[in-house]
């Protein structure tokens, strides 16, 4: 995690997730950025500020770039790794947040708010839309999503970002939530798991303390 430069994250990405939350699905990328501080591994204990009122699970899949974007560029030759992120989110601050329309910052970028997995080789933009992705909590599985159907494809998210804000090696990309968010409870345990090429891999446990 230490190689991690920017956090670019997607939101709205998945419209049954915008549904679930009473919001318009956008008609471009949404896209806003979370602190270095806020990366966490997707295991141990995970202690979060349980004083700011509810914080929400949102698992996504994250893409590691490894190269300089330049206008063109095909995702085969920009994203070199894959992983599981929870982007957590703390709804009650954020919804004041929205209220006064001010940023979202200190409802996404608090300390361990970006859990993170570590990283596979990319496989392809082919094998990217094939695999699936699942969050357990508590054992029962809470989240669950396939790349297929995002609103904005990947080569249009990196598009995007790459043109807008820019995108360099080691940049990761949260790439937005299905449907499914909800809130942690101290004392949760969470598992993240990932089907990509016929494989399963299972990232965790995750121990939640809410301080």
């Amino acid at each position: 995690m230490d190689s991690i430069r920017n956090i670019y994250c997607v939101g709205r990405n998945y419209a049954l997730h915008a549904k679930e939350l009473g919001n318009d699905v956008p008609e471009e990328p949404m896209i806003f950025s979370k602190p270095t501080h806020a990366l966490h591994p997707a295991t141990g204990k995970l202690a979060l500020p349980g004083s700011i009122g509810e914080i929400h699970y949102e698992l996504e899949v994250v893409v590691r770039v490894g190269a300089s974007y330049r206008p063109g560029m095909k995702v085969n030759e920009l994203i070199d790794g894959i992983a599981l992120g929870i982007d957590l989110t703390a709804r009650d601050v954020q919804s004041k947040l929205k209220e006064k329309r001010h940023p979202w910052l200190l409802a996404k970028g608090f300390v361990g708010s970006a859990v993170l997995t570590e990283f596979t080789p990319f496989g392809g933009e082919a094998e990217f839309e094939a695999l699936n992705f699942s969050l357990v909590k508590n054992d029962e599985v809470v989240q669950q999503g396939c790349p297929k159907d995002m609103i904005f494809p990947l080569q249009q998210l990196v598009d995007f970002i790459g043109s807008n804000m820019g995108l360099g090696a080691g940049d990761v990309i949260y790439t937005g939530t299905p449907a499914g968010v909800g809130p942690l409870a101290d004392g949760d345990t969470l598992e993240l798991r990932l089907v990509t090429g016929g494989n399963e891999a299972t990232y965790g446990p995750l121990y939640v303390d809410m301080g």
